[in-house]
């Protein structure tokens, strides 16, 4: 579940990178309320944050006491 909402997030985020290039091209998202460049920042941030959160380094060790 963890490895399928990080590649979502991934995919998410680099739409919104783009986000000002596809509000421009599509007539139908020019309907969309909000400057585009705010909702590319904002999708960024968010989704840029949920894939930080949600990456497994695989080199990861358990720190025990013992």
């Amino acid at each position: 579940m963890r490895t399928a909402v990080y590649y979502a997030s991934i995919v998410l985020s680099s739409v919104a990178l783009f986000w000002p290039l596809f509000y421009g091209r599509f007539p139908e998202l020019r309907e969309l309320p909000g400057d585009p460049s705010v909702q590319a920042v904002g999708g960024l941030l968010l989704f840029g944050a949920l894939a930080y959160m949600t990456y497994k380094d695989g080199n990861e060790k358990e720190v025990t006491a013992s």
